[in-house]
């Protein structure tokens, strides 16, 4: 129970501490996503050899960042601007954090990996926004673990 406050509070530390405007205003939904868009950015930058995996994370990159233009609503050009500009500014957060972050980082990786197999399993034309998870199975945490600890490894150089 402990190491699941402990990553709770790590994930909210991480989304909060940002110091951007979005971290405020934005609903936990943008939040989430966005977050999850720069975890993905790293496994898509870091795991490009694989072909499969390359084209998965980049997805998620963009499935993500849509449920963030979603979530803003108004001008969708102006909302994929600040997602961009905010995934690249968590994505600095991320590597001034990471020596002290990684396991968290990492863990943010199999919960944003478990709440990514939610939209691909709906096929290229996704329709509804599962629910964020709170729970990992077994299955997603099998998978998603040896590809953030691979990825930040990485990233790490």
């Amino acid at each position: 129970m402990k190491l699941i406050t402990n990553i709770a509070l790590a994930y909210t530390l991480t989304v909060t501490s940002a110091g951007s405007a979005y971290a405020a205003s934005e609903s936990r939904l943008a939040t989430q996503a966005l977050h999850c868009a720069a975890i993905f950015s790293v496994f898509a930058e870091t795991l490009n050899e694989d072909e499969t995996l390359a084209k998965a994370f980049t997805r998620g990159v963009a499935i993500f960042t849509e449920v963030y233009v979603r979530e803003r609503e108004g001008e969708r050009a102006l909302a994929l601007r600040e997602a961009e500009q905010e995934r690249k500014s968590l994505l600095t957060q991320f590597r001034e954090q990471l020596t002290q972050r990684e396991p968290y980082l990492r863990e943010d990786g199999v919960v944003c990996g478990a709440w990514a197999d939610g939209f691909f399993a709906q096929g290229d034309d996704w329709r509804f926004v599962p629910v964020y998870p709170k729970v990992i199975g077994m299955g997603a945490r099998q998978k998603y673990t040896p590809i953030g600890e691979e990825a930040f490894k990485r990233w790490k150089k």
